[in-house]
This record gives C-alpha cells, sequence and structure tokens, in this order.
C-alpha cells in the first residue's frame, strides 16, 4: 500500500490543451507533496465568458482508494483554470472497499454519496442530483455538478464529466424568483445516482427520486430586461421523449409557463440553449373567469396544440397547472369564489359539472 504525506494539489483544468499549458503542468517536480489532474475536453466545472472552463474558489474534491480518503479545496481564484488544491484532511466516512489498483477522485465533495455494488456485483458510485439548485450568473451551480476521475498511481488524474446542461434564456421586465423545470413524460430529473466505478457510461437511478429541478435566484430574484438572461440548469444526460415544461415564478407571486413538446435529448458533457422567451407584461394571456359558491368546484380541463401552458388561480390562497385537478376542494372557508384561469395555446374549455357556477366568462378566451 502507498503512504502519501500531501499538502497541496496542483490542478490544471483546460477545455482545449494549449501546448503551453501542457509545457507548464510538465515542467513541475511531481513528488508526494503534489498530485495532478487534467480535464476531459470540455469538461465542465464552470464556464468563464468564453464558455471555457475554470474553477470556483472553494471548489472540493474528495479523493480514495488503496487506504487513501481525503478531502481536497482549491486555493486559485475564481475564474483561474488551473491552481493548487490544500489538503483539508482525512475523510471520516471511509468505505473500506476494493479498488484494485486504481486510485479516485470526485467533484463535488458535496455530491459524493457512497460506494456500494451495482447489479452486477460491481462497486459502484452513488452521488446527488441536485433537486435545488442556485442560479449563478452566465453559468451553472458549481456545486451541482458532478466529475469523476481516475488515476493508476495517485498522483494523476483525468475528470470525466458525468452531467448534461440546460439553458433558458428569458427576457423581460419583472424579477425571477425561481424556476422549476419538469419533463413531460415523467421523467426523473433528481435524486441519487449511480455510476459504474469502471464504466462511466453504466449508471442508473437509485432512490430519493423527483421528477422536478428547482433553481432558486436568490432572496432579491433576478431582474429580467431587453437583454436575454440565461439560466442553467444541471440535468442528468435524459431523453425527454414528450419535451419539457418550464414554469417561470416571479418575486411578485405571478407563473409564466413555457412548454415544448419535441423530443429532447440532453448528452453528457453538453449545453442545450433554447430559444429566448419573453415573459414581460405585455405577454397576452386566455383568460377565463369562473365565479362559483360552494366548497367544490369542477375543475378546469383545457384542450390546445401540443403547447398548452397554463395555470389555475383558485383564489384560496392555492394555485396549479392546467388539467391537473376535474374537482377541486377549496382550501378556506369563503362561500364564493372566482377562480382565474390563465393559458396559453388553447381552443376550448371542458367543465364536468356546472353545479355552483353562476358565471362564466371567456370574453378575453
Amino acid at each position: 500500500m502507498r503512504k502519501f504525506t500531501l499538502l497541496t494539489l496542483l490542478v490544471i483544468g483546460f477545455t482545449a490543451c494549449t501546448q503551453s499549458t501542457i509545457d507548464e503542468a510538465s515542467n513541475i517536480n511531481k513528488n508526494v507533496k503534489q498530485i495532478y489532474a487534467t480535464f476531459e475536453e470540455d469538461t465542465r466545472v464552470e464556464l468563464n465568458e468564453e464558455k471555457k472552463t475554470v474553477w470556483t474558489k472553494g471548489d472540493q474534491i474528495v479523493r480514495f482508494g488503496n487506504g487513501i480518503h481525503d478531502v481536497w479545496e482549491f486555493a486559485g481564484e475564481t475564474g483561474n483554470r488551473g491552481g493548487a488544491f490544500n489538503y483539508l484532511g482525512y475523510f471520516e466516512n471511509k468505505v473500506d472497499f476494493d479498488f484494485g489498483d486504481k486510485y479516485y477522485a470526485l467533484y463535488s465533495y458535496e455530491n459524493y454519496g457512497w460506494w456500494g455494488t451495482f447489479n452486477t456485483g460491481e462497486p459502484a458510485l452513488f452521488h446527488n442530483v441536485r433537486t435545488e439548485q442556485n442560479y449563478k450568473p452566465n453559468t451553472y451551480d458549481p456545486a451541482s455538478n458532478n466529475m469523476i476521475a481516475v488515476s493508476d498511481d495517485g498522483y494523476d488524474f483525468e475528470f470525466y464529466n458525468l452531467m448534461s446542461y440546460l439553458r433558458l434564456s428569458l427576457t423581460g421586465d419583472k424579477r425571477v424568483a425561481q424556476i422549476i423545470l419538469k419533463g413531460n413524460n415523467g421523467e426523473i430529473m433528481s435524486g441519487v445516482r449511480y455510476v459504474k466505478y469502471n464504466d462511466y457510461t453504466v449508471y442508473g437511478w437509485y432512490n430519493d427520486l423527483y421528477t422536478r429541478i428547482t433553481l432558486q435566484c436568490g432572496d432579491e430574484g433576478v431582474q429580467l430586461t431587453d437583454t436575454p438572461t440565461h439560466f442553467y440548469f444541471t440535468v442528468a444526460p435524459t431523453l425527454f421523449t414528450a419535451g419539457i415544461s418550464v414554469s417561470v415564478v416571479f418575486t411578485d407571486g405571478t407563473r409564466f409557463p413555457i412548454k415544448t413538446s419535441k423530443e429532447i435529448n440532453l448528452l453528457r458533457n453538453c449545453i442545450q440553449p433554447m430559444a429566448n422567451v419573453y415573459t414581460g407584461s405585455g405577454v397576452e394571456w386566455q383568460t377565463i373567469t369562473i365565479k362559483h359558491a360552494g366548497d367544490t368546484v369542477a375543475g378546469p380541463i383545457l384542450y390546445g396544440d401540443t403547447n398548452l401552458a397554463g395555470y389555475v388561480y383558485w383564489n384560496d390562497g392555492w394555485m396549479s397547472e392546467i388539467n391537473i385537478f376535474t374537482s377541486y376542494v377549496f382550501e378556506d372557508d369563503k362561500s364564493e369564489h372566482e377562480v382565474v384561469v390563465k393559458a396559453q395555446n388553447a381552443n376550448y374549455l371542458y367543465l364536468g359539472s356546472c353545479t355552483g357556477i353562476s358565471e362564466i366568462d371567456l370574453s378575453n378566451f
């Protein structure tokens, strides 16, 4: 078993390797106090303005194998494409597992789960795909990304990216509080995922599974303007057979739905951009107003083209997407309610019952 006394970890990060970068790395005298890593071409940690790979100050990785299980933190500045990692200490949740003669490193430390057994009996890494992610201008949440690296000697690592990225571009005049992303065919979006330790193309979902990812935009939200603002989601490689649905939630409590129907294939290590969407106050909505007395109302069902989207404001403090409820029980004690439906691309309305309904206003539908 090889023993290490480690003080700093140097990582050279680049998207397209230049000869000067390679020469600079190879001229450093490698010894037991330093280990080295590179990225596979175009592996993402965080993006700079040129969409090249950069590190973020404070990034942490875990290294393990052959009796080693320790944590390292990036000591450089945010935006650097290479630099030193400082040794933080021994990782307490050590897993005794036979890694053969290999050493491994995982980014990010926050998403590291555990080693277990793949369904064939072989070792597999379990890692977390975050349900809650945080907005960061012009890039994705670095802490939500997942990469793995392997080394024969514990000194030289090459990181392999496990994730894909969806970029949503918005213009408008409101502040975005959060954005919720879903697949239209119930695809799993987040939770605990495993990857086979010696064949990263073999993976699957394990537990704590959700069919959405929520991008949080901070306490004050993100102000939209006439210039597109880009919002990035970190997603496991997924084929969305019926497209995706996005719900943009503004700080004033209103929402804006976006829905696609075409198949979208999010590939590993790639950014999938979507066309810019205008969400401003000038957007025209199809509006239906239903006046009702009683504690239960028939849920409005809308029919339309493949991009049909919208919400129902139940007037009891709650709202939902359209076509969720065929019957809705109000959550307050009021005897009368004015239910408001806002939709896009709807052709006609269906109500299973008119009991309790005194008026339906379709003048803006």
